[in-house]
């Protein structure tokens, strides 16, 4: 390879720029990227690697879940360091530039890993520029994608992460395999939650008060789920989650977990407040509003009979309680 510096032609730079940022999710983000730098740079190796807190390093791009062979003390670098950290570490015959692009909570991390013959100042000077572009437009498709108040994931979320689950499902039927990427006998989940009488809190202590009311479940929400569950904001008082590799029993399980917690949290001011949830199977709905639909009928239910309760769309249908057919719309939760 050429490692002379010379600089790279400024029309490539600004369309390779402009590429970037007409990526609209993290994995389109992280293709165009990984495509940019090997176009500019043409590294021996590139990876996006996913390196969890204990385990080996698996492969996001080029392609997904392969193992990957490198030096343990090239593995070991990346575990010490930072989000938006650049190293560089040295075999005998590749030099490989490292950058932590995402720190999980659990202490794993995903990885940009390029190696070069060599490095020089111009080669050095792209790949950092080119990953500060797309760390800057991560965050502000992140920033984009949270409910305001809350924190948590926004509705616009919502949709484009349960089109991507529909998606990658619709794809492992064609290829014969429904098991998707859960274990045996697990599957996805999702949960509408409605919290109970709430415009009655914010008629009787006012809205910041609702306010505090929203906020403080969904802390409550945060710390009842696991990591690898998802929260959303879907609009009001009326939040999502998504849980993922779980049974019947344990998805049952956690969800009831939450509006325990609820239940038995003092809110200030208002002191208790109670949630109402219905959950369905997320399996072969063609659209992610048969999906809500199915979990809201199961939470109209819920409301209908007694509230601070939780019940599943299928068991009902089972048992004849709820019809498998869309309603109107026009359901008063209060």
């Amino acid at each position: 390879m050429n490692t002379e510096t010379t600089p790279l032609d400024h029309d490539i730079l600004l369309e390779t720029i402009v590429a970037i940022t007409e990526q609209r999710d993290q994995h389109s983000l992280e293709l165009s990227l990984f495509a940019s730098l090997r176009e500019m740079l043409q590294p021996q190796r590139g990876f996006f690697l996913d390196l969890p807190a204990s385990g080996p390093a698996r492969t996001v791009l080029p392609s997904r879940d392969e193992d990957v062979a490198l030096p343990e003390g090239v593995i070991a670098l990346a575990r010490e360091m930072s989000e938006y950290d650049f190293r560089q570490a040295q075999t005998p015959e590749t030099v490989y530039m490292l950058a932590v692009m995402e720190v999980f909570k659990d202490g794993g991390r995903r990885v940009l890993l390029v190696g070069m013959p060599s490095w020089n100042v111009n080669s050095e000077r792209l790949l950092v520029g080119m990953v500060r572009v797309y760390q800057n437009f991560m965050k502000l498709m992140s920033d984009s994608e949270k409910d305001t108040l809350t924190g948590l994931q926004n509705r616009r979320k919502l949709e484009s992460h349960l089109s991507s689950r529909l998606a990658a499902r619709l794809h492992d039927r064609r290829e014969g395999d429904g098991t998707g990427s859960t274990s045996p006998g697990m599957g996805e989940y999702l949960a509408v939650l409605d919290l109970d009488k709430f415009k009655r809190v914010n008629d009787t202590y006012g809205h910041l008060i609702g306010d505090e009311v929203l906020l403080t479940f969904a802390n409550i929400l945060r710390a009842s789920l696991r990591d690898e569950d998802r929260s959303f904001r879907y609009g009001g008082e009326e939040f999502i989650v998504v849980l993922s590799d779980v049974s019947t029993d344990q998805a049952a399980r956690v969800l009831d977990r939450l509006r325990s917690n609820v239940a038995s949290h003092a809110f200030p001011q208002v002191g208790q407040v109670t949630v109402s949830i219905g959950y369905t199977m997320i399996d072969c709905q063609d659209l992610p509003t048969r999906i809500i639909e199915e979990a809201d009928k199961a939470l109209y239910y819920a409301k209908e009979h007694g509230r601070n309760q939780v019940r599943d769309f299928r068991a009902l249908r089972a048992e004849g309680a709820v019809e498998d057919n869309q309603h109107d719309g026009s359901i008063e939760l209060f």
